[in-house]
């Protein structure tokens, strides 16, 4: 005699949510696969959106512990991560999670920018001005960490892109992480 158990109701859900999270990314991973550096690498964009999503999942499932939080982390981080991958060289992109560090720890409104100089792009390129500030009070958490809003913005070849994300600190620790709220 075999004895057929039904899936429960909870393994269920988790597994139509495991699907819906493959496929988003799988989705965000063809919709940048054709983007391609010029020496023939993954683009910034395509390596932004892979590990945005990589690290907003991650971030996303630790600080709501629920396959929501993974999705959610997941997507919001590989937007964020294709923006940023998409618009900003290492360098700016370097330059801008400095302005972030600094922002988080300073006060509301309080705006750090940096200039990023275009010489080792090309002598023709304007400047890039990365900039961030804290536009809310900071605020803990239960499992001891510290979050904050921050405004980050960069403006390259005269377009301007703004972005607010919060980020969190883990007690004892001076690494931001992004994280959906």
């Amino acid at each position: 005699m075999t004895v057929l158990a039904a899936e429960s109701p909870v393994r269920a859900s988790w597994r139509r949510i495991a699907v819906a999270m493959v496929g988003m990314v799988a989705a965000l991973g063809l919709a940048t696969a054709c983007t391609t550096s010029s020496d023939g690498g993954p683009s910034n964009q395509a390596m932004g959106t892979v590990l945005g999503a990589a690290v907003g999942g991650a971030v996303g499932g630790l600080a709501f512990g629920t396959a929501g939080g993974v999705v959610g982390g997941a997507l919001v981080g590989a937007i964020a991560g294709n923006l940023v991958g998409r618009a900003l060289d290492q360098q700016e992109r370097a330059r801008l999670a400095q302005a972030t560090q600094v922002a988080f720890d300073s006060p509301t409104n309080v705006q750090t920018t940096y200039t990023v100089d275009p010489a080792q792009r090309s002598s023709t390129a304007p400047p890039t001005v990365v900039a961030a500030k804290a536009v809310g009070p900071a605020s803990n958490r239960a499992d001891g960490s510290t979050c904050r809003p921050i405004e980050m913005s960069a403006t390259k070849n005269g377009q301007t892109t703004t972005e607010t994300t919060t980020f969190c600190k883990s007690a004892g620790s001076s690494e931001l992480k992004p994280v959906s709220v």
